[in-house]
């Protein structure tokens, strides 16, 4: 099965989200090393970190394709069910 454009859109992210974390790790690293553990921006960082790698994992399992092919709501739209008499519809 392919992914919707949706789908692509939110894997495309993730993979951004990763990267920004890889990056983000680099930069903790040298601000942890010049500045301190006891910085706000050190912090920060860190806070950074943990978010961009949680928002990559959520996106990527939004941006998993479907494990298999979803059957409508509606039992009418494939001739499965007849109309109820009683029903407004």
């Amino acid at each position: 099965m392919k992914r919707s454009l949706g789908k692509k859109i939110a894997f495309g992210f993730s993979i951004f989200s990763f990267i920004s974390s890889i990056v983000s790790v680099a930069i903790f690293a040298f601000a942890y090393s010049a500045r301190g553990a006891a910085d706000p921006i050190v912090a920060s960082l860190l806070a950074i970190i943990i978010f961009l790698a949680s928002c990559g994992v959520v996106l990527f399992y939004i941006g998993q394709p479907p494990r298999y092919e979803l059957q409508p709501w509606d039992p009418d739209l494939e001739g499965k069910a007849g109309r109820n008499p009683g029903s407004p519809l």
